[in-house]
């Protein structure tokens, strides 16, 4: 008997949303998103980076699938990203041999990566992120895939939203 793919689209995000209203801890839960990301979609690996006020860099914030190596080399593409995450432009690169914004090809191919689907997000007014799914092949999502990482990305905002006021009331006034 074949499964359908909503089926586990759907009892996935009720683990997550599980996670984010419990206030579990919030590297496991940055994980866990991260890690249904690639899974379901068929991804190698994911990151989750931010971008806050000020900055032009993107920090890693939590990553699944990925090696320390490959992390450390930073965005594998260039120009634009930050533009279009701040206009919360979805990225797809399909082919990483031609495409000219990948500045880290032989990066990418000792990893095994061929494609990626980036999605932004604004956690609040000054801080903004992106989830990556990075994909050995070339990668074309379906609708679904693509509805099921857009909710994903939410809760991580929320997560990370939720994180944020947590440890506002724990300092002292």
């Amino acid at each position: 008997m074949r499964t359908n793919p909503m089926d586990s689209f759907f009892y996935a995000l009720v683990r997550v949303v599980d996670a984010v209203y419990q206030d579990e801890d919030l590297g496991d839960t940055l994980y866990f998103i991260l890690s249904l990301a690639a899974e379901l979609t068929g991804g190698k690996g994911s990151t989750l980076r931010v971008l806050e006020h000020g900055s032009f860099n993107l920090k890693v914030v939590s990553s699944y699938g990925l090696s320390q190596e490959y992390l450390k080399q930073g965005a594998i593409d260039c120009g634009k990203s930050i533009t279009e995450i701040m206009e919360g432009d979805v990225i797809i690169i399909n082919d990483f041999e031609s495409d000219p914004r990948i500045r880290n090809r032989e990066v990418a191919k000792r990893e095994g990566i061929a494609a990626f689907i980036g999605i932004p997000f604004t956690v609040n007014e000054t801080t903004y992120s992106i989830l990556r799914v990075y994909y050995p092949a070339k990668k074309t999502p379906t609708h679904e895939e693509m509805e099921l990482l857009n909710t994903l990305g939410k809760l991580s905002c929320l997560a990370i939203e939720r994180a944020a006021i947590s440890e506002l009331r724990k300092e002292p006034s």
